[in-house]
């Protein structure tokens, strides 16, 4: 009896070591796992940040180039108008030309007879509008065309001035 004692309090401590080394050990494995969950917590946000500013930017750059391709646009058809207005004052457009220019597309649907329900009439008179009113233009003095083009070029280097690109 006297040998299981000194035996017992030694099996008792050996016991008692490897139960608080198994739960020590259970709280550092969850530790670590609640580490890295973190971790790969933190990583997914950062991508998720990274992939809501890139497309944030690719927004961005996409508006300022609509707003370039409208400004341009606008540059262009005010150009188109003053060589217009200049043509009309020098009495070098037919009258045909002058009613073209001032008249809307619904109102060349009308004078060409085109019905409303036939669609594909319809769009085919979109091309045939816009090319009859581009082919009225007529030669302008080269100092009045040069005016006219400098002032084209004007108003298309502010719009990349206003709306740069990267």
């Amino acid at each position: 009896m006297e040998k299981l004692n000194k035996l017992s309090l030694p099996v008792v401590i050996l016991i008692a070591s490897i139960i608080l080394g198994g739960f020590y050990y259970a709280s550092e494995v969850n530790k670590q796992k609640s580490i890295e969950r973190q971790q790969q917590v933190k990583i997914e946000q950062e991508k998720q940040d990274q992939l809501a500013k890139e497309l944030k930017e690719q927004q961005a750059k996409e508006e300022t180039e609509q707003a370039l391709n409208a400004c341009i646009a606008d540059a262009e058809e005010r150009y188109s108008n003053q060589w217009y207005r200049e043509c009309k004052g020098q009495g070098e457009l037919t009258n045909r030309c002058i009613s073209l220019h001032e008249m809307t597309y619904e109102e060349y649907l009308k004078q060409n007879n085109i019905p409303q329900d036939d669609l594909a009439k319809r769009f085919s008179a979109i091309f045939d509008f816009e090319k009859e009113k581009d082919e009225c233009s007529c030669r302008l003095p080269t100092a009045i065309a040069n005016d006219i083009g400098d002032f084209r070029d004007g108003l298309r280097a502010d719009c990349f001035k206003k709306y740069p690109q990267k």
